[in-house]
C-alpha cells in the first residue's frame, strides 16, 4: 500500500494502480481493519482520479466513504474523501451530486 502511494506521488500511475489494486484485494482477503481498507481504497481512488478514470475513482471513493462512515473514521478523513468524490462527480458533469459532496 505504501509503495503504491509512493508510486502515485511520483506520477507512475500504471504501477501505482496495479500495486494498490493488489493491496485492496489482499486486505479484503485477510479481513484487514476497516481503517486500513479505507486508506488503501482512498489511495487507489486518488490514483484513478489523477488518471482521469473518474467513473472508477467515483466508485472507489464511494466505497471508501461507506467504510469510513461505518467504522467511525475521523470527520477530517471523511471530508477529504467527500472532497475528492465531489471532484470526480464534477468532472463527470454530475453537478448536483458534486455540490452536495463539496459543501
Amino acid at each position: 500500500k505504501v509503495l503504491g502511494d509512493c508510486l502515485r506521488q511520483q506520477q507512475k500511475f500504471d504501477e501505482s494502480e496495479q500495486m494498490l489494486r493488489q493491496a485492496v484485494d489482499m486486505e479484503r482477503t485477510v479481513n484487514a481493519p476497516p481503517e486500513d481498507k479505507a486508506t488503501t481504497m482512498y489511495h487507489l481512488g486518488e490514483c484513478l482520479r489523477q488518471q482521469q478514470k473518474f467513473d472508477e475513482a467515483e466508485q472507489m471513493f464511494r466505497q471508501t466513504l461507506e467504510i469510513e462512515t461505518t467504522a467511525n473514521v475521523s470527520a477530517a478523513s471523511r471530508a477529504i474523501t467527500m472532497h475528492n468524490l465531489g471532484l470526480c462527480l464534477d468532472e463527470q458533469k454530475k453537478y448536483e451530486e458534486a455540490e452536495q459532496m463539496l459543501r
